[in-house]
């Protein structure tokens, strides 16, 4: 692949611990240092949060477990009581069970003036750290790390259950206690952050799993003060979508660039009823900056679309509602000789024909082509065969119900692991996937990931899809590398989501969305 912007790195616990051994060994930082570096950041973060959120500093609760994340937590409250704060720190584990690390950190503190240090090794009492946690403004949480694998119970459930009830302030330190650092998912009980602290990197399991938004909040990246090398031995990397990064790898238009320089997406989509889909995704590809658009349809479509369509050209490639067995392929295919790029789904018929025509183009065009909607539908569990013989890129765009029925498997099964299944079938397909929802993921055929930042339920409105699929086409067209068009595409279609929900809220509709995304583009 081509070189890439910096686009921040997204960790899986053993690739965390293996960017933290390796900045040990190349530039000598002992795992000591690291640890003073994540809770003096965690330390300053905690006294921001008190100045913008106009919370008092004489009850800061520091809750630790004894492991490294407890050593942050050590660390910080030191900190803290040296510029002044009233600190309480809390144990959630015997002093003897503080080891390595952490026992130097808590020693540390121990040494410090004014810091009062419970221990609440015994507390299984829900109640108790209740009437403990009375008065406090902020809370932070430094009981379990990355490394928590089982459900909590005892001492960390009564405690955490005991934060959550608490109206103070929630900082979680890493990640909150109870939430897998790999996939989000809740083991029994978690903190529910109001801000997380995440150290050197995101951790998947703060992303990749949309539900887990209502523990981790707002995420700040804390800085260890060493740059973290991707690791190359703990599998394939996932990175955080940045907008500047993405506006970075934009083609730019020149003055001497005309229509002819900007490339021509075909878009087959829309039938009878349906060619909103299909106009939807012209006016995207329009407002993506692509040069010209043809919308090729059925007969009834075309009808249709030319009463609608000012600046798009307008095909047909049957005379029926279902495709013409004989014909509609060729006709396709001569239209996509002079192409860019392909997009196909939209609206588009869903016989028995049309079916034998998708897999047909989707096996045999030469050109980049983006996969959607019914055209995924129609092509289901043979993805695999029929991707097999391709000899250009193709980029699959599925919502979860598409992706059930790629893989022939339960949607809940899909959003239980959604990066698995998302690499899954982009190795076993070679070809980019972008599995949409909130935190929509990019996946390259070699699983190298990146994350959308938008997680925003007005987007799930009728044709947004539609919307994301055209304007991908169009920077496919414009000639970028498929894996850059999709990470882009998505990103600039979720900042223009936000963007108008801003104005409209709830009440955004898919129209709405070409127009922002232009906005979006210019605001490069």
């Amino acid at each position: 692949m081509s070189s890439l912007p910096a686009y921040p790195l997204v960790l899986s616990r053993e690739q965390m611990r293996e960017a933290d051994r390796v900045a040990g060994e190349r530039f000598g930082v002992p795992s000591l240092l690291l640890m003073e570096n994540a809770g003096r950041g965690l330390a300053e973060l905690v006294l921001r949060r008190a100045a913008s959120q106009r919370r008092a500093t004489d009850n800061v609760v520091v809750v630790c477990g004894p492991g490294a994340n407890g050593g942050d937590g050590f660390v910080a409250a030191r900190h803290l009581a040296q510029r002044g704060v009233a600190v309480r720190v809390f144990l959630c584990a015997p002093r003897s069970r503080v080891e390595g690390d952490a026992a130097v950190a808590l020693g540390a503190l121990e040494r410090m003036r004014d810091v009062s240090i419970e221990d609440g090794s015994g507390w299984t009492d829900e109640m108790t750290w209740h009437t403990s946690f009375e008065g406090a403004s902020i809370i932070v949480d430094a009981i379990f790390g990355i490394g928590l694998r089982d459900d909590v119970d005892g001492v960390p459930w009564a405690a955490i259950t005991a934060m959550n009830e608490s109206p103070a302030f929630k900082i979680a330190a890493d990640i909150p206690s109870g939430l897998d650092a790999d996939t989000g998912r809740v083991h029994g009980v978690a903190f529910a952050a109001d801000l997380t602290a995440t150290m050197g990197a995101r951790k998947l399991g703060l992303v990749v799993d949309a539900e887990a938004n209502a523990y981790v909040g707002e995420v700040e990246v804390v800085d260890l003060g060493v740059p973290l090398d991707a690791p190359v031995d703990a599998g394939p990397l996932c990175h955080w979508i940045d907008g500047a990064a993405v506006r970075a790898e934009l083609p730019v238009k020149g003055a001497t660039s005309h229509k002819g320089t900007s490339g021509h997406l075909l878009v087959i989509a829309g039938s009878a009823g349906k060619t909103g889909a299909a106009l939807l995704a012209g006016r995207a590809a329009l407002r993506g900056g692509v040069g010209l658009v043809t919308l090729a349809s059925t007969a009834a479509g075309q009808t249709a679309l030319d009463s609608k369509v000012i600046e798009i050209m307008t095909a047909r490639y049957t005379e029926t509602e279902d495709a013409d067995p004989r014909t509609s392929a060729s006709t396709l295919a001569g239209l996509a000789v002079r192409m860019g790029a392909v997009a196909i789904g939209p609206g588009i018929p869903t016989g028995a024909n049309m079916r034998g025509v998708v897999r047909e183009l989707a096996s045999r065009l030469a050109v980049p082509m983006v996969i959607d909607a019914d055209a995924l539908n129609l092509i289901g569990t043979d993805i695999v065969r029929v991707l097999s013989i391709s000899q250009a890129p193709r980029v699959l765009t599925p919502h979860p119900g598409e992706m059930s029925r790629l893989m022939g498997r339960p949607v809940e099964e899909i959003q239980a692991n959604r990066l698995g299944a998302a690499r899954t079938v982009a190795e076993k397909t070679n070809a980019v996937v972008v599995l949409k929802g909130a935190r929509t993921l990019v996946v390259a055929p070699d699983g190298t990931t990146y994350v959308n930042p938008t997680a925003l339920g007005a987007l799930g409105t009728a044709g947004s899809g539609d919307v994301l699929t055209g304007l991908l086409g169009a920077l496919l067209a414009r000639g970028m590398e498929p894996f850059a068009a999709a990470r882009a595409a998505v990103y600039l279609h979720g900042a223009a989501g936000e963007a108008v929900a801003d104005r409209l809220g709830a009440g955004l509709v898919a129209g709405d969305l070409p127009d922002a995304i232009a906005t979006v583009i210019r605001g490069r």
